[in-house]
């Protein structure tokens, strides 16, 4: 596909996540069935290996496999996507790129290394490194809220004035001061937050588009609560206010308990679309079936209209 850039990475995207056997094996066929229910969804674009899809825990060789599996299909069904080189070691996210060049994504996501925090100079080398190797296709920086190094909005400003080929960022989101502080970045950067926040972001002028956790539930339903921000903001924003408490209500109970990942799959599992159990690879702990259950219940009756039309993703 084209290359991506700020002004047309947009929209809700959502991530492909890893059905495992009880050998922590891939299921090949559960990938493919991911991804006929994201076309099936209409979102904007796909995209594999943040968090959601355990991007830690693959070999080189179901990395290649999953890229080449994405690429192919969004190839052959005109959907946007982008490849997740994110990795730990440097060099390994590097390779990443370098493997996955040929496959022309929109762009590529990486994360900052994590062994230990980047000093200032140390990101701009990392960074530089990579938008070349990765070059015409452009990069998109995943920096999760447990990021050892988290960039504030005026560290973004500088990023993107000191390094070309950066067209968007992945970060949680925030209040209205985050959003005053992210618009001069904005203004050169698709910022996608974490989806509950999308309606607000967009409102205060911010966020281009969203990613994982709404997603993760109901990719249908996120996909048509972002074009209800478009029609009726004051709904969507609304509505935005009952996603968070019944968000924050049914997951409280799992949060510090449980990772990241484990939490994106209990939604995906809950959501029902994906066919998709909560067993995440070791030695991570996944949310038990039953609580997915009860997850379940308590996101389709406190959340609707998010689950209306999606009958036919199941």
């Amino acid at each position: 596909m084209e290359p991506l850039a700020a002004a047309t990475l947009k929209g809700t995207w959502s991530t492909l996540l890893l059905p495992l056997d009880e050998s922590d094996e891939i299921q090949w066929g559960g990938i493919d069935h991911q991804l006929n229910a994201l076309a099936r969804a209409e979102v904007d674009g796909i995209y594999f290996n943040g968090t959601a899809c355990e991007f830690y825990s693959q070999s080189n060789d179901e990395f290649l496999r999953l890229a080449r599996t994405t690429a192919t299909f969004c190839e052959r069904n005109g959907i946007p996507f982008q490849i997740g080189a994110s990795h730990a070691h440097a060099a390994e996210s590097l390779r990443r790129i370098e493997q996955t060049r040929e496959l022309n994504p929109g762009a590529f996501q990486v994360i900052l290394p994590e062994w230990t925090p980047l000093t200032w100079e140390e990101i701009l080398r990392f960074l530089k490194r990579m938008v070349a190797a990765a070059a015409p296709v452009p990069l998109v920086i995943y920096n999760p809220p447990n990021a050892r190094k988290a960039l504030t909005p005026s560290e973004w400003c500088q990023l993107v004035s000191k390094v070309d080929g950066i067209i968007g960022i992945k970060v949680l989101g925030g209040d209205a001061a985050w959003h005053n502080e992210m618009r001069p970045a904005a203004e050169k950067l698709s910022v996608f937050v974490a989806g509950i926040h999308l309606a607000s972001g967009m409102v205060e002028g911010c966020a281009s588009g969203s990613y994982s956790n709404l997603a993760c539930l109901s990719p249908k339903g996120a996909v048509q609560w972002g074009r209800r921000m478009m029609a009726d903001p004051d709904l969507a924003l609304q509505q935005e206010g009952q996603i968070r408490k019944v968000f924050q209500s049914a997951m409280a109970p799992f949060r510090g308990k449980f990772s990241n990942n484990a939490l994106d799959k209990a939604l995906a599992a809950a959501g029902g679309w994906a066919a998709l159990s909560p067993q995440i690879r070791w030695p991570l702990s996944s949310i038990p079936n039953a609580d997915v259950s009860q997850l379940s219940t308590q996101f389709r009756a406190g959340l609707p209209f998010l689950f209306k039309e999606t009958s036919s993703l199941v």
